[in-house]
């Protein structure tokens, strides 16, 4: 490969490990393998596995980046001699991008092949084994990049507020320019935009560490939300190279090595650039020498290549030995500090059933149900995301706890365990919050979001569902939610759309903060009360939360911005991250009730959201924002909306309805504000005219840049 890619380094950087524990070496090279025709591959592979005898343990490190074909290929002449097989995963092609992911398919078929994976985390080996890796596998985690360096002596870290990046800052790092006081050093041949970088260009991996041990914090940052989840679940070797140098890292929130960069005080855990840079800006001398002594102890174990070493040396244990690392269900329980629950809540459910709702903070593989009594497994769920289960044909006096486990090679084992939840008696409450529901026609589904409603740790709530005109058994359904908890109230109209239902229940609304909720969607239990409190805190008229999109292939994020949580930001502050996410949802905020009171939904507009947000935005003054996913905008039960059925009529009809929103909040919104409403219509905009080739576009896009010039 070529000499400087980080592939290269880490692959050779192992198999000098494993020269040291007397391992032969299988060299490949990287060529086109996709032009060569099948009779030179066959003579090719005969050559690479010509020192293979029957029954040695072959540890592949994958890809090669010859393409998963080849890779398939190798693996199979392998098998033909009677060679077992190890995967060293190094990357997963299919997850970093979004135009890879059509090969995860082939890439786990190649798996399947080896009697053993080497992989980074717990995080990946469950993602496999949900994509289809088969049952019976067995796993090594390898947990943290090594990097062994030439020279073994190396100095203290000296407290120099600069931040060092290994990388393309383009594409692994921000996608606006680098603005900040802490100066940024940047070890790429690529120009990064701002105006405090110094591009120090590529260097070889002992000169880059010769340059990071004079001091500063090493930065580990992801690009997109593509690189944010895969870096969730796999190593980064930039984090080995800063380590090894012995500076403190910076990394984001939900990196894959967060809990080992904070139990070891290795560096700064952070949710934004803007927060890391402040930290460094304002960091003492005394916290800095904390963190370069805890690194320097930490650091012995990667220069030294402990991480790969253990890996190699269990792997070829575990395929010699058969009792060690076999797969049982366990009993114990460990408790992790870091792993509690804050919250349980059963309730009763509609068809005589039981809804049980969780708090979960710390990592965890999934949750078991048992019942307190007995012992028995009631249920279980398999995502750590996931908050809620109904339980059917359980008795209402039954009593219940939540168990939250992480899958090990010898099992589950279980790292924290609930309070005893049991149904609890229901009572009338002063409303501060109102939440409005519409429902149409959703007898198979509303109860699951009732249910989520009613389990919210927020008591001070009503639950407002207004029927617009459903011709199924919706009403039913309400109307047992009505007789069995005082909090909801319920009104029935003729069907109207959305908005008018919207409407509505702005009408009968008596808190002082307003949220909407779909009747197919689910709300975090503590998302009212973390909004609310947010709001009182701050003095804010609108809290925004970030959203988890759920689909059959699992949770993803949306909704996110890069604003500091829990701190009241100027809705001019707002409007230009809202400008540039062009996410106007309306379900993942709390309003103060005189701001929505006076400002209804526009009746018979397609894009009633899009329309709605801004134009009531515009009248805020002050915006909070809390980056905890609250809200989730699920997909998974009901592909089809209204919306996504306007995505199929004709290009005339589509241009009246993104003209009908745009015109709404650009004259009706706050005249103060009419320069943040028309930069967003002129996004929008831009936005179209990428999509649509239709000329009336431009002339709208014309005629809105006349306006207010």
């Amino acid at each position: 490969m070529s000499y400087r890619s980080t592939e290269q380094y880490a692959q050779q950087m192992v198999a000098d490990i494993a020269h040291q524990l007397g391992v032969r070496e299988m060299g490949i090279y990287r060529y086109n393998a996709n032009s060569e025709s099948a009779d030179s591959r066959s003579v090719r592979l005969d050559g690479i596995i010509a020192g293979i005898q029957a029954g040695d343990i072959v540890i592949c490190q994958f890809p090669t980046w010859n393409g998963v074909e080849f890779e398939q290929a190798l693996v199979k002449r392998i098998k033909l001699y009677h060679g077992r097989i190890v995967i060293f995963m190094h990357d997963l092609e299919a997850m970093m991008s979004e135009n890879r992911r059509p090969a995860l398919e082939d890439t786990i078929r190649l798996y399947n092949e080896a009697e053993m994976l080497i992989v980074p985390s717990y995080r990946m080996k469950q993602f496999l084994m949900d994509q289809g890796i088969r049952t019976g596998m067995k796993f090594i985690i390898q947990e943290m990049w090594d990097y062994v360096i030439s020279f073994k002596t190396l100095g203290f870290g000296k407290l120099k507020r600069e931040i060092h990046f290994a990388g393309d800052p383009d594409r692994f790092l921000f996608s606006d320019a680098w603005d900040y006081e802490v100066p940024l050093n940047v070890y790429s041949d690529q120009e990064g935009r701002g105006k405090n970088i110094q591009r120090m260009g590529w260097m070889p991996p002992d000169r880059l560490l010769l340059e990071l041990l004079e001091g500063g914090f090493g930065l580990v940052w992801y690009g997109d939300e593509c690189q944010r989840r895969y870096l969730s679940m796999n190593n980064s070797l930039e984090l080995g190279a800063y380590l090894a140098a012995g500076i403190p890292v910076i990394v984001p929130r939900g990196i894959l090595c967060q809990c080992m960069i904070e139990k070891n005080h290795l560096g700064v855990v952070a949710d934004t650039l803007d927060e890391a840079a402040v930290i460094v800006k304002n960091i003492t001398e005394q916290e800095y020498q904390e963190y370069v002594s805890a690194v320097a102890q930490f650091a012995l174990l990667i220069r030294e290549g402990f991480f790969a070493r253990k890996c190699l040396v269990d792997a070829v244990q575990m395929i010699m030995r058969k009792d060690m690392y076999v797969y049982s269900e366990t009993k114990e329980i460990y408790t992790a500090s870091d792993c509690t629950f804050e919250y349980v809540c059963l309730n009763q459910s509609y068809g005589d059933n039981l809804a049980l709702s969780w708090i979960f903070r710390g990592e965890a593989d999934g949750f078991m149900i048992c019942d307190a009594d007995s012992g028995r497994i009631a249920g279980e769920v398999c995502n750590r995301l996931e908050h809620y289960l109904l339980l059917r044909n359980e008795s209402k006096d039954a009593r219940f706890v939540v168990k939250a486990y992480v899958r090990t090679l010898k099992g589950k084992m279980v790292v924290a365990e609930s309070d005893m939840a049991v149904v609890s008696r229901q009572c009338q409450r002063r409303a501060k919050v109102s939440l409005i529901m519409p429902a149409y026609n959703a007898e198979e589904y509303i109860a699951r979001s009732i249910d989520s409603a009613l389990a919210q740790s927020f008591a001070d709530m009503e639950l407002l569902i207004i029927n617009d005109g459903s011709t199924d058994q919706t009403q039913t359904v309400i109307d047992w939610y009505k007789g069995n908890y005082p909090q909801v109230k319920s009104v029935s109209k003729v069907n109207g759309g959305q908005a008018s239902a919207r409407n509505t229940g702005i009408e009968c609304a008596a808190g002082n903060y307003i949220g909407f909720m779909d009747n197919d969607d689910m709300l975090r239990p503590d998302m009212i009360e973390r909004l609310y409190n947010a709001a009182i805190k701050n003095g804010c008229d609108v809290v925004v939360t970030s959203v988890y999109q759920l689909t059959k292939e699992g949770y993803y994020e949306m909704a996110t911005y890069p604003m500091t949580e829990d701190t009241a930001v100027s809705v001019d502050v707002f409007f230009e991250h809202y400008r540039r996410s062009l996410s106007p949802v309306i379900w993942n905020k709390l309003y103060q009730a005189s701001l929505v009171k006076e400002r209804p939904f526009a009746v018979g507009v397609t894009y009633e959201d899009d329309a709605w947000t801004p134009y009531v935005l515009s009248y805020a003054k002050q915006v909070c924002y809390i980056n905890s996913h609250l809200y989730e905008y699920d997909r998974s039960i009901r592909n089809v909306t209204g919306i996504h059925a306007s995505w199929s009529r004709p290009i005339e009809e589509k241009f009246l309805d993104h003209r009908d929103f745009l015109m709404f909040f650009l004259k009706n919104g706050n005249s103060e504000k009419k320069h943040l409403l028309k930069r967003l219509a002129l996004g929008y905009m831009e936005a179209f005219m990428n999509s649509y080739s239709y000329h009336k576009y431009r002339e709208l896009k014309e005629e809105i840049d006349q306006m207010w010039n």
